[in-house]
């Protein structure tokens, strides 16, 4: 098939089912549906998350302790028997050295407080958390990865297993930021993005100083203020304001203290 003939066929096939999609009855257009084949046993599912390239786990998250791996967890390098021993705790050291401290004292801590926000709010099966970073793999090399992750059981209002599904983006992948979004799935099951961060683990850090100054910031201290509670000028403290709006990309104190303990971890 020449190259102006197949255009045409793309064209005439897109056109039809854009035709098909605007009347919300797809299936009833369809003469021969095809028809769902069942798994008669695990063995046929195991087959299939085999070949499948994502990573599937079960994780009870109350209980910080895993259920279950598919048979292609071998992408990473794991010790399966330390997993189901320490759990997530395990996992953390597959990350990269320089994604550890912004997935323990960020990322993570992120995804609990919207696991309970969720259960407060009655969403918890609303819930839809994705994140990026690079972990360790079985060729000794670090990927991307992205997470997925479902709350997919619970009792009395806790969450118990959490369905995650990680896949190898590192073809795909073409910055350096840790990505985070959390979404809400809607009744017409659209979604509403309720958190999102991107952290760049190389970015310059906030030295010693400038955390200081941002958490006396934070708590609503003067310039003024903080020089004296620093002993330094107010001069000095301005310039180093100024040196974290540029770090930060902040435009404003608000945003600044924002990013201060997001994208740049600082502790308050």
């Amino acid at each position: 098939m020449d190259s102006s003939n197949q255009t045409r066929l793309f064209d005439d096939h897109h056109i039809y089912f854009q035709q098909l999609l605007r009347t919300n009855s797809l299936i009833d257009r369809i003469a021969d549906p095809a028809t769902a084949v069942p798994f008669t046993n695990l063995t046929h599912y195991e087959e299939l998350l085999r070949i499948t390239p994502g990573i599937i786990m079960l994780i009870n998250y109350s209980q910080h302790q895993y259920l279950y791996h598919s048979p292609n967890i071998s992408q990473l390098d794991m010790d399966i028997s330390l997993m189901y021993q320490y759990g997530p705790l395990y996992t953390l050291s597959l990350f990269r050295p320089e994604h550890y401290q912004i997935m323990r004292d960020t990322i993570m801590p992120e995804l609990y407080r919207l696991i309970n926000e969720s259960i407060e709010n009655r969403r918890i099966y609303d819930l839809r958390v994705c994140y990026s970073n690079q972990m360790r793999t079985s060729s000794g090399e670090y990927h991307w990865f992205m997470h997925h992750v479902s709350l997919v059981a619970a009792e009395d209002s806790t969450p118990l297993i959490g369905l995650k599904y990680m896949i190898d983006i590192n073809h795909f992948k073409k910055d350096n930021c840790i990505d985070f979004v959390a979404t809400l799935k809607n009744p017409d099951n659209s979604e509403t993005i309720i958190a999102q961060q991107a952290i760049n683990p190389v970015k310059k850090q906030f030295t010693t100083r400038e955390q200081q100054i941002i958490n006396l910031l934070a708590i609503g201290k003067t310039s003024k203020q903080i020089a004296h509670e620093l002993g330094i000028s107010t001069h000095t403290v301005n310039n180093h304001r100024k040196n974290m709006m540029i770090k930060a990309n902040a435009a404003n104190n608000s945003e600044l203290i924002s990013k201060a303990f997001g994208e740049f971890a600082v502790h308050r």
